[in-house]
């Protein structure tokens, strides 16, 4: 191998480096700004609360909704032993209407689960802690706390 060929792979693999080191940060930085508990959210701050981190689960509900009611302590839980690892939000289908419609949630309780702003799981109904938590460790490879 000639002295050129190493620099060049040396230079590369220092590039691949400084690339995973600085995806790593980045991914620390936006888990460590994690709001905890459940936000309410509307149609102006939906788009940027879901990019503020990692992983999100949003809640689309409404007031009347029996099983929505079901699901509040269940993520309001799911929220503490989630803190800072997840965002979690509740958006009213009543009153924002449209933000239903551009997810195509058709029936409530629906909880959507994103990573890095990409829809990866939907969970129509209302579902225990334990499933709701597997679900998340699953799909947003994210591990709770023990609390």
């Amino acid at each position: 191998m000639s002295g050129e060929e190493r620099a060049l792979i040396e230079r590369m693999y220092r590039r691949m480096l400084m690339s995973r080191a600085k995806e790593s940060l980045i991914s620390n930085l936006r888990q460590k700004m994690c709001p905890s508990g459940i936000i309410a959210l509307s149609g102006n701050n939906f788009n940027s609360s879901i990019r503020e981190c990692l992983a999100s689960v949003i809640d689309f509900y409404a007031d009347w909704c029996i099983p929505c009611k079901i699901m509040e302590p269940i993520l309001n839980k799911l929220s503490q032993v989630f803190a800072g690892q997840v965002f979690f939000g509740r958006i009213n289908v009543d009153e924002y209407p449209e933000i239903a419609a551009e997810y195509g949630v058709m029936s409530i309780p629906t909880t959507i689960l994103f990573r890095n702003s990409e829809e990866v799981y939907r969970i129509i109904g209302a579902v225990d802690f334990n499933t709701m938590k597997r679900y998340i460790e699953f799909y947003l490879g994210i591990g709770g706390s023990t609390r």
